[in-house]
């Protein structure tokens, strides 16, 4: 019998009906996230009739703040519980306590940062990823990797293209200001700052399938540039505008 990835007791939750504990974890999360980003750091949302409302997406945006995954559950109306991350499976997965433990509190799907013989396939993670969208799910992806310094975004980096174009779901590009003043990296606690998030019409992606490795690799790179570019162009109008009400 062949083996699956879904089988593996250390996965197979991703793919399943949230248990109660995270359902009310994800309650409470909910509660106190839109408790905060409606009143103590308001949240302005532009483009909401842009979110597919048939088909699970990928949601990609700017990354400067801790508050980025909670401020973009919020935009959506979708909640907490609707939406994945990719998790460095070595960290995340291969210890067994932080495993138990964070399966009932966040929706992680393990991917390998290292080659080894303990790595999982990126064709694996793609399967667990399909399977947790199977339930009408979402995955968040920040292309730039890592948080970048306040009012600074890095280089787009080519995963979020990947998945979109091997999972065949659409990706929604927002983007985000405010956030990196709001809660920005190495700082312990939020300010009373206004956020403004844009959310930008879906990208389709090309059928991978019927693409040479050449073509794959050539769509890749031009649509990961294309996002790179809307993204970038968004929060420039964004801080040019809220400039213009300041002044």
């Amino acid at each position: 019998m062949k083996y699956s990835i879904l089988e593996d007791p250390r996965y197979k939750h991703i793919a399943e009906p949230k248990s109660i504990l995270f359902q009310i974890f994800s309650f409470i999360f909910d509660l106190y996230a839109n408790t905060v980003l409606t009143f103590y750091t308001p949240v302005k949302v532009i483009g909401r009739e842009n979110i597919p409302k048939d088909k699970p997406f990928i949601f990609v945006s700017n990354h400067n703040s801790h508050m980025d995954i909670a401020i973009l559950a919020y935009a959506t109306r979708m909640g907490y519980e609707k939406f994945g991350f990719l998790a460095a499976k070595d960290y995340w997965f291969d210890n067994n306590f932080r495993r138990r433990f964070f399966k009932n509190l966040i929706n992680l799907i393990p991917i390998s940062r290292k080659q080894n013989p303990e790595s999982l396939d990126l064709d694996d993670t793609m399967v667990l990823s399909k399977a947790f969208m199977d339930l009408g799910n979402n995955i968040i992806i920040f292309p730039e990797g890592s948080r970048g310094e306040p009012g600074k975004m890095q280089r787009f980096r080519k995963g979020a293209v990947k998945f979109s174009m091997g999972l065949d779901v659409p990706i929604l590009p927002a983007a985000i200001i405010g956030a990196d003043k709001a809660w920005p990296k190495g700082e312990k606690w939020m300010q009373s700052v206004p956020i403004t998030v844009k959310i930008l019409p879906k990208m389709d992606p090309p059928k991978s399938e019927k693409l040479s490795e050449s073509a794959f690799n050539k769509s890749l790179s031009k649509l990961t540039k294309e996002l790179e570019t809307n993204i970038t162009k968004a929060v420039k109008e964004l801080e040019k505008d809220a400039s213009s009400e300041i002044s």
